[in-house]
């Protein structure tokens, strides 16, 4: 009899690194324990990314429903920085008006306090990816795979997260922090879901894929560089970026791939990329139509990364490509790659002074190589996590 897993995650916005948890989660698990699961994917609200490589997402009300009438064996918490998000900062990336209130500057503090989304979404607690058992009608498992956002947080989450079957974090400090908190229970660190991307998405079948369009499979058989920049890590500095990519472009003969990754509210990458496009012309092409299958072909087949997107990034990892993190604001960015990545990768750069690093990392004929082995290690434990999540999911059968 298959287990009913509920794969549970902010995928209900197009968003890449958050739809990216389900599929590979799903791929994992069935390679690791074939035939024994059944899944079902949940956001806040309810949304349909098929068409853009993704999948049929269900409400948080019909995940409640579910859980209440004992249709799920487990909850798996896919991953990300989910651990302190609350109801009305997520839901004012799925509302474009909502975005609007929640963030202007003459909004009253109560309000961005307020109850009204949790109660309108079917909320029973305040973060909705901190799940407590005893908020429901029914026995589960609960499994926090690969989250981040886990260090210092107050007792009153902590005391959740003791109640989980499994937990597992992305990156160090979380790991350390949550495992300092929780004595009694045991926390993995464990390399994000998406280093598995290649053992799902070979580079080889993108050039021939029929989801993605002729223009993008064209690109791929030429050299360029992909670059993603996102309206809110770009420092107001779209001046600076387009020189240097435009430098880049001159010094090289290659193309600036200008991608956006993000387009949900709080991302946004299209914005600032269109204004950098319309600087840089000659040098650049913009991609307008996007979905999950073009963006990982286009890192995949790119001699070079540069941008602000973690799953970026770690795309790119997966298929052994040198890479620049943008933006030394972003602290998950800094976490994750003083856990995973090579010394020479691990510097986050400033978004107006990556060229230099850039053509270093184009000069270097060995990098490829050592992402390669980190990858392949990292590959290894990822796969380790999810048979033990699958050993925690079976151990107690239901009738």
């Amino acid at each position: 009899m298959h287990k009913s897993i509920a794969i549970f995650a902010p995928q209900d916005r197009f968003n890449y690194g958050d739809l990216l948890f389900a599929i590979m989660l799903e791929y994992g698990l069935n390679k690791t324990s074939p035939g024994t699961f059944r899944f079902q994917k949940y956001g806040l609200v309810k949304a349909d990314f098929s068409d853009e490589g993704g999948f049929n997402v269900f409400s948080y009300k019909r995940l409640k429903k579910d859980l209440n009438q004992g249709k799920t064996d487990a909850i798996i918490v896919a991953g990300g920085e989910c651990l302190r998000a609350d109801w009305n900062g997520l839901y004012s990336f799925i509302n474009p008006l909502y975005f609007k209130l929640f963030r202007h500057p003459r909004i009253p503090f109560f309000f961005k306090k307020s109850l009204w989304v949790r109660s309108f979404l079917g909320g029973v607690s305040d973060n909705p990816f901190l799940i407590n058992k005893s908020d429901f009608q029914n026995d589960f498992q609960v499994i926090y795979n690969l989250v981040g956002g886990g260090y210092n947080l107050p007792s009153e989450k902590l005391n959740r997260l003791k109640k989980a079957d499994y937990i597992s974090f992305r990156e160090k400090a979380s790991a350390q922090f949550t495992s300092e908190k929780l004595q009694n229970h045991e926390v993995f660190l464990v390399p994000d879901s998406a280093i598995i991307m290649e053992d799902i998405y070979p580079k080889d079948d993108f050039l021939t894929s029929s989801k993605i369009p002729v223009t993008i499979r064209n690109i791929l058989q030429t050299k360029y560089i992909f670059f993603q920049i996102s309206k809110y890590k770009s420092d107001n500095k779209l001046d600076e970026i387009a020189l240097q990519l435009k430098n880049i472009a001159e010094t090289t003969g290659m193309k600036v791939i200008l991608c956006p990754i993000g387009t949900a509210k709080g991302h946004e990458d299209h914005i600032p990329l269109k204004m950098i496009y319309q600087k840089i012309k000659e040098y650049a092409i913009f991609i307008d139509h996007i979905s999950l299958e073009s963006i990982m072909a286009l890192i995949a087949y790119a001699q070079l990364y540069i941008g602000n997107s973690l799953h970026g990034v770690i795309t790119a990892m997966s298929y052994g490509l040198p890479y620049i993190a943008l933006n030394k604001k972003q602290i998950k960015l800094k976490y994750y790659l003083e856990c995973w990545a090579p010394p020479e990768l691990m510097e986050i750069q400033d978004v107006d002074d990556f060229k230099n690093q850039a053509e270093a990392h184009l000069s270097n004929s060995f990098l490829g190589n050592k992402i390669r082995q980190k990858t392949e290690v990292q590959k290894d434990l990822y796969y380790q996590s999810l048979q033990r999540i699958s050993n925690t999911i079976l151990k107690n059968e239901r009738g």
